[in-house]
């Protein structure tokens, strides 16, 4: 059902902001609640039950898309904004299936270094940690994937020289994450590993070398960050309690 964009979510407390490039990664709000369109953003609002409200975004692929959809959630008064989706592994210890949670996130291909770095919100971050296990790695967000096994291998060694901890490779989240900061909103980021660097012996069998591909395994993997977010916000809710 579509309403009209003054009219999600207008009554009670401010909605959280949750961020997906594809239809896909918004995993159990997609194709639901009451959807509109505003400045080329489709949003959805969400009541979360024994939690707070979601206000929900497809931006699209890439740092522009992203940073559009974030402004245009931030405008819409929400109290933080909840990154998810998938990312591509940068080391092979990281596999198809794996939840990764940001330790930070870092637009890769700036061209300047002020800035392009951002943390998330520390208790946000741990109260996603709290309800998911997986590893937390260093985001790296470029407009341009890491899809060649060399590609990865480069940009992996590249972090781990500075003591990051293992990369993964995404388009979207650094982009978010500069705008919430700079609005004073809360951010965090949960993504999945959906095509992995491969081992040499990965490389050696058709099944192997389908870990490193992207499109062999988003209908599977790619809704999973965003299943664990209506457990998140009723936790989050309790804490205001």
């Amino acid at each position: 059902m579509t309403r009209s964009g003054s009219a999600l979510l207008p009554d009670g407390p401010a909605p959280w902001g949750l961020i997906a490039a594809l239809p896909i990664e918004l995993g159990p709000f997609r194709g639901a609640g009451l959807r509109t369109v505003v400045g080329g953003v489709r949003l959805s609002a969400h009541r979360i039950p024994q939690g707070p409200p979601l206000l929900a975004a497809l931006a699209g692929v890439g740092k522009v898309a992203a940073a559009h959809a974030a402004a245009t959630l931030v405008a819409r008064g929400v109290r933080g904004l909840l990154v998810v989706g998938t990312c591509g592994g940068l080391d092979p210890v990281d596999e198809v299936g794996t939840l990764v949670h940001a330790a930070k996130a870092v637009q890769w291909d700036l061209g300047v270094r002020e800035g392009r770095e951002t943390s998330p919100d520390a208790a946000l971050a741990a109260a996603w940690r709290e309800e998911v296990q997986g590893p937390v790695r260093t985001f790296l967000t470029a407009d341009r994937a890491a899809l060649s096994q060399l590609q990865r291998a480069r940009r992996a060694r590249a972090v781990r020289r500075s003591g990051d901890p293992c990369p993964v490779a995404d388009m979207e989240t650094a982009a978010v994450a500069a705008v919430a900061t700079r609005a004073g909103l809360p951010w965090a980021a949960l993504r999945v590993v959906s095509d992995q660097r491969l081992r040499l012996r990965d490389l050696l069998t058709a099944r192997g070398r389908s870990r490193g591909r992207f499109v062999d395994h988003l209908e599977t993997v790619a809704g999973r960050p965003a299943e664990t977010v209506g457990s998140l916000l009723r936790a989050l809710d309790l804490q205001d309690r």
